[in-house]
């Protein structure tokens, strides 16, 4: 019969033996719950994620309207931020014109005080083109137009309509598209046709 020998301590598995199992099989588990955990995200995390897309895309959204606002109002300022030194201007070269049709009243166009008013004149509005002002296209016959005129006072005219425009008192004039200063004119209105009593007719 043969006989068992006891096992010597060194083929008995030590404790440091088992603690390292043991972590490796908590390790293994650990990385199995990860996989899962990245495999499928939480609902909360994909909400937040969209929400703050959304936020973005609104802010960028509104940087570039800020944006487009400064723009136009950089374009405004450049386009119409002169208005009252053009008017000023204006002034003056009515002025100047008014002075220009008396003088020729008692001189000749080649006269050269009436030449160089005319020069000076023409130097002037030139320089107001260069900034985008123009004339007021206003002819007499034409209908009054109350965003761009202004009577000054009404006549009576058999030739004229009435409500149209019988003379320009002062020019008005365009800058770019808006208007700058509005035509000053006179007005047609109708002639009163009530009959005049004869001495005769009067009652006795």
């Amino acid at each position: 019969m043969a006989s068992t020998s006891p096992e010597s301590p060194d083929s008995l598995p030590s404790d440091e033996t088992v603690d390292d199992d043991a972590a490796r099989a908590g390790a293994d588990q650990g990385a199995g719950d990860n996989a899962d955990d990245t495999a499928a995200p939480e609902p909360d995390a994909e909400q937040r994620a969209k929400e703050f897309e959304d936020r973005w895309l609104r802010a960028k959204a509104e940087l570039e309207n800020s944006r487009k606002r400064q723009r136009q109002d950089l374009d405004e300022a450049r386009r119409f931020g002169a208005v009252p030194l053009l008017a000023s201007l204006l002034n003056a070269v009515d002025t100047l014109q008014r002075a220009i049709e008396e003088a020729s009243k008692n001189a000749s166009d080649d006269d050269p005080l009436i030449q160089g008013l005319q020069l000076t004149e023409q130097q002037f509005l030139m320089a107001l083109q260069d900034h985008g002002v123009s004339p007021l296209e206003t002819e007499v016959g034409a209908p009054l137009d109350p965003a761009q005129h202004r009577a000054l006072l009404e006549q009576p005219s058999a030739d004229q309509a009435p409500g149209t425009i019988l003379s320009v008192f002062q020019k008005g004039y365009m800058l770019h598209d808006r208007l700058l200063r509005e035509a000053q004119v006179v007005v047609a209105k109708a002639v009163d046709q009530t009959p005049v009593a004869e001495d005769g007719d009067a009652d006795v």
